[in-house]
């Protein structure tokens, strides 16, 4: 049997692990729109923004690096 060893994830590996998750998020919404697939595009806008606003209460900051991401979508309809 093997056992998992878990070490203390520091708020900048969280934030640096979360961002990465909140790009392949991202390009996942758009594939589903390309794709013309409404209902995933949805969920995976839902999905980016709670990503997006767990690194917010990570890092407790007003502007977040991301925004960028969050503009690229129609995360407005959400």
């Amino acid at each position: 049997m093997q056992q998992s060893i878990k070490l203390p994830i520091d708020a900048e590996d969280k934030e640096k692990e979360l961002l990465a998750l909140a790009r392949l998020v991202s390009y996942a919404r758009d594939s589903a729109k390309t794709l013309n697939v409404e209902g995933a595009q949805y969920c995976l806008e839902l999905a980016l923004a709670s990503l997006l606003q767990e690194v917010e209460y990570i890092t407790d900051k007003n502007v977040l690096p991301t925004v960028d991401l969050m503009a690229l979508g129609s995360l407005g309809r959400c």
